[in-house]
């Protein structure tokens, strides 16, 4: 089918400084969005954008919103780069593409607001021909227009306007849509499955990616311009809808992480049952071996560094909801902005974001809080467990070596006095019957020095039973 002056918008986002990245500055060649940019015009167009080069990251005017472009290249007032070049319609033709490039600083982030079209008018002021959807495959070859992920890179939004032609597309919206899909998206794992459709200012929009697929996900608007009243309202807030698409790639964003980090945190609150489960029971502390006392207190060395990591897991995902909750605010703000521009509130299609998804984003972590919150009391009581059998233990096997000590010094002590008084005092030394001779005086002393020695070795050991 066929539709009037079809747009490609990419919305994408990526992180400038964060605390947990390394807080030195990129030079603009290492900035990903830029170097995306260079790639896609380089691609389409086959033309070199340098967009590096052509902006100033320095700038830092107390404004939470920059425009990037550097002074030289700004002309009447226009802090986006003018693109134009042409694509191939068919094997004997092309037409003209035109477009922009609005590189931005957003809060902590850098933006990007790159623009394809086909224009509605030529260069003689006639209006252009409609196109078929196809066409729109010329715009992203090679998926041009899906950034990769990486650390600092926050997510992107890819939003296609296309004007309808006429009262009978009125019948076919779900089909121009999904023509208008597989022509940017021709191969099928990469085109996310629609998620809802409704209207927006006046005219049917079409979004797709679901965010049961959060680790894959993708954002894609297909916005089918009925009449000039939503082109005039899109145009008269853009811009805040580049700052709309920025909050809602935040808070999605670190809903992504917080998935993550629970699976991380699942696993370390797995160790830690599975510990709790491998502490000795009462009854078996009073017959814990050696190895098993060491391996108390290795484990009392490891618990404390397990819990340092559990922790900040946990801090983490306080750092996503509150993320979340930040962002949710701007956006819903941002909202009203939007609504304030076009003295319209019919804005029920991007209201439902803040009034039912980012909600259920907070409530899933606030949930996987208080869950894996017990795992820091697990720890706590793991740990005192081990250092209570550990000092119990000790302090056993101490008293034991001292009961010991006492009895083996009472043995001794009496065996050696009792030797000297009876070898002392003793007329005629014993002499066993098979002996001739009386032995000597030294194997007298120190056979009754033994028989003393474990005589009252043995009164205090029964001694010390008893008390």
């Amino acid at each position: 089918m066929k539709v009037y002056a079809p747009n490609l918008h990419l919305f994408a986002f990526e992180l400038y400084k964060a605390t947990n990245l390394d807080s030195t500055p990129l030079s603009p060649d290492q900035i990903q969005l830029w170097q995306a940019a260079d790639e896609i015009i380089r691609t389409t167009l086959h033309q070199d954008l340098h967009l590096s080069q052509r902006i100033d990251i320095t700038k830092e005017p107390d404004n939470p919103r920059v425009d990037l472009l550097k002074d030289s290249e700004v002309k009447d007032g226009n802090y986006s780069i003018p693109l134009v070049g042409t694509i191939p319609l068919n094997n004997q033709q092309n037409i003209l593409i035109t477009g922009l490039a609005h590189p931005l600083k957003l809060h902590d982030s850098y933006g990007l607001w790159l623009n394809l079209r086909r224009p509605e008018d030529e260069d003689d002021g006639q209006q252009t021909e409609d196109v078929e959807t196809a066409v729109l495959s010329q715009f992203n070859p090679d998926n041009c227009f899906t950034l990769k992920k990486s650390d600092r890179f926050l997510g992107q939004t890819l939003l296609i306007t296309a004007w309808l032609t006429g009262a009978k597309d009125e019948k076919h919206l779900h089909q121009i849509a999904q023509e208008c899909l597989q022509a940017v998206f021709p191969d099928d794992s990469q085109r996310p499955p629609l998620n809802r459709q409704g209207e927006l200012l006046g005219s049917p929009i079409f979004e797709y990616g679901l965010f049961s697929q959060i680790s894959n996900y993708q954002h894609v608007l297909i916005w089918l311009f009925r009449d000039i009243k939503t082109d005039e309202m899109f145009n008269q807030c853009y811009q805040e809808l580049l700052d709309l698409f920025f909050f809602r790639t935040k808070i999605i964003k670190a809903y992504q992480d917080s998935r993550q980090t629970y699976h991380l945190i699942a696993a370390a609150y797995q160790d830690i049952e599975k510990l709790i489960d491998r502490l000795p029971k009462h009854s078996q502390t009073h017959h814990a071996k050696t190895d098993d006392l060491n391996e108390l207190k290795n484990q009392l060395k490891d618990l404390p560094q397990l819990a340092l990591t559990y922790t900040r897991l946990l801090r983490n995902l306080e750092d996503y909801h509150n993320t979340i909750t930040i962002n949710d605010y701007n956006y819903s703000e941002k909202l009203q902005q939007i609504s304030g521009i076009i003295q319209n509130d019919n804005l029920l299609f991007l209201k439902t974001f803040a009034q039912e998804n980012s909600p259920f984003f907070q409530k899933q972590i606030q949930a996987d809080l208080g869950y894996f919150r017990h795992g820091s009391t697990l720890l706590d009581q793991a740990i005192a467990s081990i250092r209570g059998i550990v000092e119990i233990e000790q302090t056993e096997r101490d008293r034991s070596l001292e009961k010991t000590i006492q009895i083996i010094g009472v043995g001794l002590g009496a065996g050696a006095i009792v030797s000297g008084v009876v070898t002392e005092h003793i007329d005629k030394p014993f002499t066993p019957l098979s002996f001739n001779t009386p032995p000597h005086p030294l194997i007298s002393s120190l056979v009754w020095s033994i028989l003393a020695t474990l005589f009252f070795s043995t009164l205090a050991w029964l001694w010390t039973k008893r008390n």
